[in-house]
């Protein structure tokens, strides 16, 4: 199934848009590709490096680790002395993705937490200068307040899949069985879009992708 741009689209920008990869990631990459594990797609990959360069944020949350993937492209976009929290309920893919990281040689900046990432969220009280959703796509909703109140003022919370397929633009699109998660997400995008404390956009990359940024005292 396409995501929401045509595949002739993609492609081009593929080609166009090189996002280096280290051997590692290849690796991953190739492992997710063998055994369906849910990571970045090269664009999607490129735009997060982006905007991690742009904001060089000291703490960045991850919500969703999978194997690893896009907790590298974010620790490859930061400075040295950045710092990587990521969640993930699933201790398999959470063991893969500390290997992944030690091969990298990235372990030490990095804190992975086991847990239902709701739960997680809602205990956790460090602020961070950047959030990457990348989770359950019908718990977005649910996590919203909690990403809120820990990005800190001027901070970005960056969201991926948030078309799921095309989906929540179009009914036509909607399988049956994706009912709720679009029902859900397009209830999320209407929240983050209109809250009141954050700018937000939508981008049309890989399955898309809404970036807002939380507005500071000095913003309101």
């Amino acid at each position: 199934m396409e995501y929401i741009n045509k595949k002739y689209i993609d492609e081009y920008l593929a080609d166009l848009i090189d996002f280096p990869e280290t051997p590692v990631m290849a690796e991953i990459r190739k492992a997710a590709e063998e055994k369906n594990y849910p990571i970045l797609r090269p664009l999607a990959a490129s735009l997060l490096n982006i905007m991690v360069r742009m904001k060089n944020p000291y703490s960045v949350l991850e919500i969703g680790t999978s194997i690893g993937y896009s907790g590298m492209v974010i620790l490859g976009a930061m400075e040295a002395k950045g710092r990587l929290t990521t969640v993930d309920s699933d201790e398999d893919v959470l063991r893969l993705a500390k290997e992944n990281f030690r091969k990298q040689g990235v372990s030490d900046r990095v804190l992975l937490i086991c847990g239902d990432g709701r739960d997680v969220l809602h205990h956790l009280e460090d602020a961070f200068d950047m959030i990457f959703l990348d989770g359950p796509k019908a718990q977005y909703l649910l996590y919203l307040p909690d990403c809120i109140r820990l990005l800190k003022n001027n901070g970005i919370l960056i969201c991926d899949n948030v078309l799921f397929y095309g989906m929540v633009a179009k009914d036509s699109l909607i399988q049956k069985r994706k009912i709720t998660i679009v029902k859900r997400l397009r209830k999320f995008l209407r929240i983050l879009t209109e809250h009141p404390i954050l700018d937000t956009t939508i981008i049309p990359i890989g399955d898309g992708i809404s970036v807002s940024i939380k507005k500071g005292s000095d913003m309101m």
